[in-house]
């Protein structure tokens, strides 16, 4: 299941719940061919002629009694390509990254 809802923008900002290596982990699960590293805090990955850039940086702790879950702030950046392009390739990411009970 895909987490979409409307148009794709060229650039957007998500909240994740996750270190900066556990994102890299499960980015390269879902995209092998991804370049870059949590040490960067960027990675770039193309699909056909639709790129993005990918860059986190830290959003802090959200508590929840005694328990901690560190927060990304993941922006999406695509290149120059039409919204069907940049939909097709974020739903495969958010479909291979998905955690949980959906």
């Amino acid at each position: 299941m895909a987490f979409i809802n409307g148009p794709v923008p060229e650039s957007l900002v998500r909240r994740v719940t996750a270190t900066p290596r556990e994102f890299e982990r499960d980015l390269r699960q879902a995209w092998p061919a991804v370049q870059g590293s949590a040490e960067a805090r960027r990675f770039d990955l193309q699909d056909g002629a639709q790129d993005l850039v990918i860059d986190i940086e830290a959003a802090g702790v959200r508590r929840l009694g005694l328990f901690e879950l560190p927060q990304l702030d993941v922006h999406y950046r695509f290149g120059p390509g039409d919204e069907a392009a940049r939909r097709a390739l974020l739903a495969r990411l958010d479909r291979a990254m998905q955690k949980g009970g959906g």
